[in-house]
């Protein structure tokens, strides 16, 4: 019960969350969003995308289900057709609010950070199960959302479930992008989640949406509820 008083303005925010959507990713609203900023050519188009997604799938057999590791908003809001989805942990990388969010949760002229895998350390999501013969179609749409600004490399990253070892596709930060934001103090990160909003919400719901996420999973994140603690605070001084 404690922990229910003590997270509740998180709860109460993520009631009127709104957030991209299939038809949204369908549509490449991302891309429209910023397509007569400066940031313009930093955008992927769809035969880059394409390549890229070829590359990763080099070593897919065509024949078996694929996985794909979720850690942040991936958690609560898929937008992805799976078979089910397990609790995971992935070494060697970490849960991060160290990339600059221009579209999603931020503006151009006001970026707002979001959750990216940054080197070191373990992180504990989901992986989803995509059906063989959907793994085309769904990954297309994941790179339209996730890939098209440059921002991550995709990984095939080994992830610990209840069920075994899997092998997963993950997104972690490609520290050469100018979105990389590296280790910002958890002040300065919780400052700019509260006061950027992006064409799908606010840093704040973002944050507020996945700790709950997790909680609920089980997998409580200490750091994201510290953030959420000072996120609390900034709002009732």
């Amino acid at each position: 019960m404690a922990d229910v008083k003590k997270h509740s303005p998180a709860s109460a925010r993520t009631a009127s969350f709104t957030g991209i959507t299939r038809e949204a990713i369908e549509n490449n609203h991302s891309r429209e969003a910023i397509k007569d900023s400066p940031l313009a050519s930093t955008l992927l188009c769809d035969n880059a995308l394409a390549a890229s997604l070829d590359a990763m799938l080099t070593d897919w057999d065509g024949a078996s289900d694929v996985y794909v590791f979720g850690y942040g908003s991936l958690i609560w809001n898929p937008c992805m057709e799976h078979r089910g989805r397990l609790t995971a942990t992935v070494r060697g990388y970490h849960r991060r609010f160290c990339l600059w969010s221009n579209v999603y949760r931020g503006t151009p002229e006001n970026p707002g950070l979001v959750l990216a895998l940054d080197r070191g350390g373990a992180c504990r999501g989901m992986v989803y199960r995509i059906a063989a013969a959907d793994v085309r179609k769904e990954l297309t749409l994941l790179w339209r959302r996730e890939m098209f600004g440059g921002s991550y490399h995709a990984r095939w990253l080994n992830a610990h479930t209840e069920e075994g070892p899997v092998r997963a596709i993950g997104f972690v930060m490609n520290h050469a992008s100018s979105a990389y934001a590296g280790r910002l103090p958890d002040e300065v990160v919780v400052e700019k989640l509260a006061t950027c909003r992006g064409h799908y919400g606010s840093g704040a719901d973002y944050l507020c949406q996945t700790a709950a996420a997790l909680r609920a999973a089980g997998l409580d994140d200490p750091h994201l509820d510290r953030l959420c603690d000072l996120l609390t605070a900034r709002e009732t001084t």
